[in-house]
């Protein structure tokens, strides 16, 4: 069953001297559930303008998109609010923790706007918090913590609530090689004990080597696909020699991590 549809997605972007930018062009895509899917593309592909019309930050120019059976775009603004809440889950590069918060209260925050029961809330943090190795941590703040710590509480964050689809954007890109290969098992740990569906963009392909298959996106279009066997470390390479193909400047790629 498909969580995930998109079906000619286009996206313009008008400036003040009628000058337009075609971001997106005629992109389709389809994610089942349970699958762990990344989107890499060079600098200025697109990448991030489709993950913000799935996310429905922005709507767009042209296409549909479904999640869950629903169309986002065709929303309005109050609507829209709680179906991000409710079918959408997100993870940051800069984490997008409150410090004002303690690790556990990050985490139980979409339960608390929800009006979750205490014991329901109890139920759902604490099998997370020991599968993600944060159990220690929870009554900490925010800057008493690791980087690593931090993403891990975020990705508990961005599923307690049993989304639809977990939205993950450049997770590592702040952490060292140590933290990165953590939060990427436990990424990975999380999607098949839940079997909730992940969409991720990078441009690491360490962290991409860990998802199912991979989109690469060039110049607004769906350019290529990969999928993964049961070698991470062939993926990996594959993952390198799609990138060669597909060109372009693909920033501070580091490529010794597996």
């Amino acid at each position: 069953m498909a969580v995930l549809r998109a079906e000619g997605l286009g996206k313009i972007y008008s400036s003040k001297g009628n000058v337009t930018y075609r971001a997106l062009e005629d992109l389709s895509l389809q994610i089942e559930k349970g699958e762990f899917v990344g989107v890499m593309g060079p600098s200025g592909s697109g990448k991030t303008t489709l993950l913000n019309l799935l996310a429905a930050i922005d709507r767009p120019t042209s296409g549909e998109i479904e999640v869950n059976g629903i169309k986002p775009h065709k929303l309005s603004d109050k609507q829209l609010a709680l179906f991000r809440r409710r079918q959408l889950g997100f993870v940051f590069q800069d984490f997008n923790l409150l410090d004002t918060l303690t690790i556990k209260e990050n985490i139980i925050l979409p339960l608390v706007l929800e009006g979750t029961p205490p014991t329901k809330i109890e139920e759902r943090l604490q099998p997370l918090a020991e599968w993600l190795g944060i159990a220690k941590v929870l009554e900490k703040r925010t800057y008493e913590v690791s980087g690593g710590q931090k993403q891990r509480a975020a990705i508990a964050r961005s599923f307690i609530h049993q989304p639809s689809l977990v939205l993950a954007d450049e997770l590592t890109g702040n952490l060292d090689s140590k933290a990165a290969k953590d939060v990427m098992d436990s990424l990975k740990d999380m999607n098949e004990r839940l079997n909730t569906t992940v969409l991720m963009v990078t441009h690491d392909p360490f962290s991409a080597s860990y998802c199912q298959r991979i989109l690469f996106i060039k110049d607004g279009r769906l350019f290529s696909e990969i999928r993964r066997g049961s070698n991470r470390q062939a993926f990996f390479q594959q993952i390198l020699d799609a990138l060669s193909v597909l060109g372009g400047n693909f920033d501070d790629v580091s490529f010794a991590r597996v």
